[in-house]
C-alpha cells in the first residue's frame, strides 16, 4: 500500500471547484454596488420634481408679428433653442425647447401643440405643461417682456 502525504497530494481543479468559488463570491459581488452607493449618502433621493422650473437665455429680441395668435414658433436665443407662443391676443409665453425627459429638441407640431421626436413626449405651448408621457414635468419657462411690437426673451 502506498501512502500519500498531504504535502505531495494535489487537488484537482475542475468545473465543480470553479463553480463553487464563483458561488461563494456571488453574495459579495451582488452586495458591493449597494454598499458602495450607500456610503456617503445622507438621505434617500426623492422622485424627480414635477413642478415647472424657470431658466434664462441670453437677451434676445423678436418681433411679436412673427407669432400669430394661437400659434407657437421656435427661435434661437443666443444658441439656446426656445419656443415662443401667443395663446391669446397680446399674451406671449416662452419655454426652453429642451424636453424634460431626455433633452431632445421639442418641436412645434401644429398651433400650440409641441412634441419631442425622441420618445413622443408632448407639451401644451400655452403653459408648457407636459400632456403626454414620458415627460416628467413641464418645459422650463423663460421670461418674456413685451414693449410695443417687440418681445425680449431672457
Amino acid at each position: 500500500m502506498t501512502e500519500v502525504s498531504a504535502a505531495t497530494s494535489t487537488t484537482a481543479v475542475g468545473p465543480c471547484t470553479q463553480r463553487r468559488t464563483v458561488l461563494l463570491a456571488l453574495p459579495g459581488i451582488v452586495m458591493l454596488p449597494g454598499i458602495s452607493s450607500a456610503c456617503g449618502m445622507s438621505q434617500v433621493p426623492g422622485p424627480a420634481s414635477t413642478v415647472q422650473q424657470t431658466t434664462t437665455v441670453p437677451a434676445t429680441t423678436i418681433s411679436a408679428a412673427e407669432i400669430p395668435v394661437g400659434t407657437a414658433k421656435q427661435f434661437d436665443a443666443g444658441g439656446e433653442n426656445v419656443i415662443v407662443a401667443q395663446p391669446t391676443e397680446g399674451e406671449f409665453v416662452a419655454f426652453s425647447a429642451v424636453c424634460t425627459h431626455q433633452g431632445g429638441n421639442v418641436q412645434v407640431i401644429e398651433g400650440l401643440h409641441l412634441r419631442c421626436p425622441l420618445h413622443g413626449a408632448e407639451y401644451d405651448a400655452t403653459d408648457g405643461r407636459n400632456t403626454l408621457a414620458p415627460a416628467p414635468r413641464p418645459l422650463d419657462a423663460i421670461a418674456v417682456t413685451v414693449e410695443g411690437d417687440t418681445l425680449t426673451l431672457g
